[in-house]
């Protein structure tokens, strides 16, 4: 491979994950906003609800977001889909009894 390719691949890997965290950031900040499904964040950033996944799954993995209810889906009528918040305010209570 030569030099102006590889220069080239890491160029593009760069632009790439500028691009993911910039859509990172949006989806945050459309579930900081207010209480949403994937697809209705899909429409309300423009990311790719493929996408939404990923970022939901490392999301809620940080403690980021949270999974309020479950709900009928305003975009697709769907009835049973999750309902995710970045407030922690309202972040469900946990019931689990303290160890200490």
């Amino acid at each position: 491979m030569s030099t102006t390719n590889t220069q080239s691949l890491i160029t593009f890997h760069r632009n790439k994950d500028r691009q993911f965290k910039v859509q990172l950031a949006k989806v945050y900040q459309a579930f900081i906003d207010k209480p949403m499904t994937m697809k209705e964040v899909d429409v309300y950033t423009g990311v790719m609800r493929e996408n939404i996944c990923r970022y939901v799954d490392d999301l809620i993995e940080q403690g980021r977001i949270a999974i309020i209810r479950k709900r009928k889906c305003t975009v697709t009528g769907y009835p049973y889909v999750n309902e995710y918040t970045g407030n922690p305010e309202l972040f469900p209570k946990s019931n689990q009894l303290k160890m200490f």
